[in-house]
Formats: C-alpha cells, sequence, structure tokens
C-alpha cells in the first residue's frame, strides 16, 4: 500500500496544495477584516438587524440567537459558504484517484502488480483523511494564532472540525457512487448535482421550513452554533462519511473492475461524432448537464424566498427606511445581490469545460488529434465556445429559475426580460474568466489553478462586499466592479464592452500561444 499511496500524493498533491491554500487563505483573511470593519458590538448589532432577513438566510443559513460577536459573525458569513468549496475540493480528487485512474486503465497495471484491491481502497482511504486532516489542522492554528476573546478554543476547534466532517462526507459519498456508476463523469455529475441540490434545498427550507432543514449536511452547520452554543452533537451526522467509505469498500473488492452495481447502457449504441466540438461536448455533457440542473435549482430557491422577504421589509422599521415606503425598492436590491452570487456560482462550468481540454493533454489525446489535420487552435476553439454557451446557459437558467419561482410575489414588477436583461449585463464576466482561462492554459498547462483561484477571490469579495459593505476597493480587480448591478440599476453597455472585450482578447492571446507551446 506505501509505494501506491506514494504514487497517489505525487498525482493530486499539486492540486491538493493550491486547494488547502486557497480555502485556508480565504478563511483566515476573515475574521482580521471583520474585527477592523466592526470593531464594537454596537457596530455588530446594527449589522445583525440588517441581515435578519430571509434573502441573508437563504445564502448563509440562519443567524443564532443572542449576542452577535466576531466569532458568530465569521462563522455565520463563512462557514456554509466555505463548506460548498470543501465539498468541491473533495469530489474533484476522490474522482480522479477512483473512478478517473480505473476509467483510464490504470487501475488494471496496479492489481497486476501484486498489489490488492485493499491496499488501492486503503490507499485512496487515507488520501483523503489525510488532506480533510491537514486542511482542518491549518485552519485550527490560524485561527488559534487570532487570540480574539470571542474566538475560543472550542469554537475553532469545533470550526475545523466540521470542516473535516463535511469534507470527509463528500470524499465518502463520492468513492461510493464511483462504485455505483459507470464512469467518472457520471459520478462526478451526480455528486455534484447532490452538493448544489443540497445547498439549493438548505437555502429554501432555512426560510420557509426550517425543521425539514435538517436534511441537509450544510443545515448541521448552522446548528453547531459556533463560538456561541457550540453544540458539538450537531458532528455526529458527518458519521455518515465513514459509513460511505465502509460500503464503498465493500462493493470495490466485490465488483468487477471497470464495471458498475448500476449497469447503464451508455455504450449501447456507436455514435458517429462527426466533429471536434461534438466531441468536446460528448466529454462534457454529464458535468455541463449537472450544473445546469443545479443553477435551475438554485435560482429557484433563492426565488421563494421573495414573498417572505416582502412580509419580512413590511414589518422591518429598519429595512423599510432603507427601501423606501412601499416602493420594494430593497426587494428589488436584495435580487441584484442574489444575481451576482449565482453569476459566481454560474462562472464554474465555463471554467470546468476549459479544464477538459487540459485533461486531453495530459492523456496525450491531442497529440493523437493533431495527426487528424485538426489545428491547435481548432482543438482550443471548440472548447471556448462550449465553456461560453456553458456559462450563458447557466446564467439563463438560473435566472428562469429565480424569475419561475418569483411570480407569486406582490410588489416585484420585474418581468422576465428584465431578468434576461441581467443575463445579459453578466455574460461579459463570462467572456473575462473564459478568455483568462485560455490565456492561462495557453502559457502553461499547470497556470490554470490561478483561474480558479481569482474566481474564489470574486466571490469572497463580492459576496461579503454585497452582505457586509466592504469596501468598493477591494472588488476593484473584479469585474462586478464595472458592470453596473441589475435589475436595481440600469446595464452600463460601455463597461460590458470593456469588460467582455478584454475577455476577447485573452481568449486570442490563449489561441495564439497554445498554437505555440509544447504539449504536456
Amino acid at each position: 500500500m506505501r509505494h501506491y499511496f506514494r504514487l497517489s500524493v505525487k498525482d493530486t498533491r499539486f492540486r491538493i496544495f493550491w486547494w488547502i491554500f486557497g480555502i485556508a487563505s480565504l478563511t483566515l483573511m476573515m475574521p482580521p477584516a471583520f474585527h477592523e470593519l466592526y470593531p464594537t458590538q454596537a457596530d455588530r448589532d446594527v449589522l445583525k438587524a440588517t441581515m435578519e432577513n430571509p434573502a441573508v438566510i437563504a445564502m448563509t443559513g440562519p443567524i443564532q440567537e443572542g449576542d452577535y460577536t466576531l466569532g458568530v459573525m465569521f462563522s455565520h458569513e463563512m462557514a456554509v459558504f466555505m463548506a460548498i468549496v470543501v465539498g468541491l475540493f473533495n469530489i474533484m480528487i476522490v474522482n480522479s484517484l477512483s473512478r478517473r485512474k480505473e476509467d483510464d486503465g490504470l487501475l488494471e497495471v496496479v492489481l497486476s502488480k501484486n498489489i490488492t484491491r485493499n491496499r488501492v481502497f486503503a490507499a485512496q482511504v487515507l488520501v483523503g483523511i489525510l488532506m480533510n486532516a491537514i486542511l482542518a489542522l491549518v485552519l485550527f492554528a490560524g485561527l488559534q494564532s487570532f487570540g480574539y476573546e470571542s474566538m475560543e478554543t472550542t469554537g475553532n476547534f469545533l470550526y475545523a472540525a466540521q470542516t473535516f466532517g463535511f469534507g470527509l462526507f463528500f470524499y465518502g459519498l463520492t468513492l461510493l457512487v464511483a462504485q455505483l456508476l459507470p464512469s467518472a463523469d457520471w459520478t462526478f455529475g451526480i455528486v455534484l448535482a447532490v452538493l448544489l441540490i443540497g445547498y439549493a434545498y438548505r437555502a429554501a427550507t432555512d426560510v420557509a421550513a426550517p425543521d425539514l432543514s435538517v436534511v441537509s449536511p450544510y443545515n448541521w452547520i448552522s446548528r453547531l452554533s459556533l463560538y456561541s452554543e457550540n453544540e458539538a452533537i450537531w458532528l455526529v451526522p458527518f458519521v455518515l462519511g465513514p459509513v460511505f467509505l465502509l460500503a464503498a469498500w465493500l462493493l470495490f473488492r466485490n465488483r468487477d473492475l471497470g464495471g458498475s452495481v448500476i449497469r447503464l447502457q451508455v455504450n449501447r449504441r456507436s455514435r458517429n461524432i462527426g466533429s471536434h466540438l461534438r466531441l468536446a461536448f460528448t466529454l462534457s455533457r454529464t458535468l455541463i448537464i449537472s450544473w445546469f440542473a443545479g443553477m435551475l435549482l438554485i435560482g429557484a430557491s433563492y426565488g421563494s424566498i421573495l414573498g417572505d422577504l416582502e412580509s419580512f421589509i413590511g414589518d422591518n422599521e429598519m429595512l423599510r427606511q432603507m427601501a423606501g415606503e412601499g416602493d420594494g425598492t430593497l426587494a428589488v436590491q436584495f435580487i441584484g445581490t442574489l444575481m451576482v452570487i449565482v453569476t459566481l456560482i454560474g462562472l464554474v462550468p465555463p471554467l470546468m469545460v476549459m479544464g477538459k481540454l487540459l485533461k486531453e493533454e495530459r492523456r496525450s489525446h491531442l497529440e493523437y488529434l493533431g495527426t487528424l489535420n485538426i489545428s491547435r487552435m481548432k482543438l482550443m476553439g471548440d472548447y471556448i465556445t462550449l465553456a461560453l454557451a456553458a456559462g450563458f446557459l447557466s446564467l439563463f437558467l438560473a435566472n428562469t429559475g429565480m424569475y419561475a419561482a418569483s411570480l407569486g410575489v406582490e410588489d416585484i414588477s420585474l418581468t422576465f426580460v428584465d431578468y434576461m436583461v441581467s443575463s445579459l449585463n453578466y455574460f461579459p464576466a463570462v467572456l473575462l474568466f473564459t478568455g483568462l482561462s485560455a490565456f492561462l492554459i495557453g502559457l502553461h498547462h499547470r497556470l490554470h489553478v490561478l483561474v480558479w483561484l481569482y474566481l474564489l477571490y470574486n466571490f469572497f469579495v463580492s459576496y461579503l462586499g454585497q452582505l457586509l459593505g466592504l469596501d468598493d476597493s477591494y472588488r476593484i480587480l473584479t469585474p462586478f466592479h464595472y458592470l453596473n448591478e441589475t435589475p436595481s440599476e440600469a446595464v452600463d453597455w460601455g463597461a460590458c464592452l470593456a469588460v467582455g472585450g478584454i475577455g476577447l482578447l485573452l481568449m486570442a492571446l490563449g489561441l495564439i500561444l497554445f498554437r505555440k507551446r509544447d504539449l504536456a
């Protein structure tokens, strides 16, 4: 097992390092920022009064009762948001270590070298435990180093423990689904859908039916009541992670290699691919469809809470004064905030589609396609086309879901056209991120991770900037600083053209660089 474990670590160490670095950096930079922005309890109490509304609850979970201390503020704003990132981290790593290697035929080679299935599976599990444990230890040590009065050792330990538990939960679930389904793409698509649907379900039920929200693992994080009651009992449900690992082991040792428990006839009929663009779509199809379903549900879950938002505004004098009597302006502002969030989520599919190009490069498939007189620019151009289509449809479906769920809400006069205009307003961000992705791929096959870090920075700054009123200077390096926040503001077509133009320029540079550089 030791030899195979070392090979597994060597194969994933670069990705694991950057994931841990990004998650830890985004988490640990927050307590000092919160302390600087809201140094007194009076400041935090004013903030709490403006945040106790359905829109914020849908995004971050319910606010704990009692004082809104620095620790409570930190856990409320960051825990659920970072859980999504931690879940995605675990899904991607374990899928590459398990089902992806099996699909590529690498496990057959390993098993032919007298390495047993038990040792292979043990190595996969050990990687998951270690990477989540390292992340938890880094977070615990970082939080302990601040020494803030309201962020005591117990709360810091529970924050690190829930990060470990949530990560291992999705690591185990992915490994289990890898035994049930016939390919890595199916595994990733299904577990990704669970990750997103779980968040969308929590968002809707936390507002409309809090008792039903307990089904979602995101709700277990909220019920921990970090830095106040510290209800450690809500770590117990995360024991499902080891249960998933045990079930996965039982299935893995008994099923045929290359097979699956659920036999889907995915290759029943031969397909005439016909073009490289269709080939790229076929390779990304499960991923794209999973994200589309998730985007539609996230938009619908946010739209479903707008009625409760209107009721809350009517009962809250502070928010009524902010919005203006009876004009529903604040509701429209919250819709604009939600659109920024769903746009940031909708930027993930284009980047993952572009990542497929790198996977094909690592497998040496691009060299083979090159022998068929398919140019490098054609190869990257098709993935760019597919990424842009995935990005636009993600925004379209999220806004469609939000519009459909808000149809019964009075005092919101937004039409379907207004939602679609918002999709167009934020599409330049898709152009920019796709262009940056192409540019980094054109420079070097290992630089693509930087676009993911940039996306995390955008999510972090825009997410917290919207909720907490961070200084706009933090957003100056993001496209959302320049794009108007529709529908509360009119579209700035000049800004759209500028941001989109930069994205197109980066795409052109990426195509030129990719044509000239050596393949991995």
